[in-house]
């Protein structure tokens, strides 16, 4: 069993604060899926660091980087939990979760893919998610998207699915994480991941990379869930419309202090309060081929003098505007941030 569910990958992928947790703990309670709690950041954090180490090595690597929330508690948190002082795995005993990884990765490791395999099983089988019935294994990171061709290399028959959100909505949420994100900048990233995942979705095609909307899966959660559960050979199950996070109820990711017991539509076309126009107008303009493909209708009318706006960004910013105009990130992108 262990050796089929190695090469059986989910990967969500997308834009911070695009809907990748709630898709995540839509999937946590699945009984056909081992879904990782956190996000690893695998490939923008871990793989650049490999680089050159035996695998000894990258165990100890994976200690630090991967399997290091089970050492997370909310009566004496780890340092590593500054940030996320919710999150509680007591109930997990890291000791086992690290001497069933080593066993994994010590009977097979064809690849740095097989040690994130392994960390994941770890985890399902140290918490019982690990059944005959299993069919595959979920894992989150923002910008996963970008690393596509390593993926399917390493796992044939992955899948990925990519969630998308309206930009305005996407940016009123991740400003208040990041405030000194103008909107030019927040667009020029979205537009970015945008056009990955239609790139990924064209190449692999579509029974391999999914786009998802994020209105639709707020909007209309049974339809979409259904369409997502053919996409993944997967049954459906009542447990997709009650978000969970390592099997305890989820309530929610929003940046607005937002209590959800399930899936909540409630973010859905929050910019408009929030936002200015001129905001809203940035943002359409430069995202604007992008959300017509999606159907986000653009309402703010006339255009805005981009390149007068852009004297005005602090130079951090022109420094990282100038860096997206860049190709896609490579696989030693050292970019560690996490976009939880």
């Amino acid at each position: 069993m262990t050796d089929n569910l190695r090469d059986r990958p989910i990967f969500i992928c997308g834009h911070p604060k695009a809907g990748t947790s709630l898709l995540r703990a839509v999937f946590d309670s699945h009984p056909q899926l081992i879904v990782y709690p956190e996000e690893t950041v695998f490939f923008r954090r871990f793989l650049p660091r490999s680089a050159g180490l035996d695998l000894p090595g990258r165990l100890r690597l994976a200690e630090e980087t991967l399997i290091h929330i089970f050492r997370w508690r909310k009566d004496s948190p780890a340092a590593s939990q500054v940030g996320f002082p919710d999150r509680d795995y007591s109930a997990i005993p890291y000791d086992q979760v690290n001497q069933v990884m080593r066993q994994l990765a010590n009977e097979r490791c064809h690849h740095a893919g097989d040690i994130l395999s392994a960390a994941v099983l770890a985890y399902g089988q140290v918490s019982g998610l690990a059944t005959p019935s299993t069919r595959g294994w979920v894992e989150k990171s923002p910008y996963n998207e970008y690393y596509t061709e390593q993926i399917f290399t390493w796992w044939p028959e992955a899948r990925c699915i990519h969630i998308l959100r309206d930009p305005r909505d996407n940016y009123v949420s991740y400003r208040r994480k990041h405030p000194d994100w103008q909107p030019e900048f927040f667009a020029l990233n979205w537009r970015r991941s945008t056009r990955a995942g239609q790139e990924n979705r064209q190449r692999y095609g579509a029974q391999r990379y999914h786009i998802l909307c994020y209105e639709d899966l707020t909007q209309a959660p049974e339809a979409t869930l259904r369409q997502l559960t053919g996409f993944l050979d997967i049954d459906w199950d009542p447990s997709l419309a009650a978000p969970t996070r390592a099997g305890e109820q989820w309530a929610g990711n929003s940046m607005f202090a937002d209590q959800f017991s399930g899936i909540s539509a409630a973010p859905v076309r929050r910019w408009r309060e929030k936002l200015s126009p001129t905001e809203a107008a940035v943002i359409e303009q430069m995202a604007g081929s992008q959300m017509d493909e999606f159907h986000y209708t653009r309402q703010a009318s006339g255009t805005v003098a981009l390149a007068g706006r852009g004297r005005a960004l602090a130079w951090p910013l022109r420094r990282r505007l100038a860096r997206l105009s860049r190709p896609a990130p490579s696989l030693d992108h050292k970019d560690d941030r996490s976009d939880e």
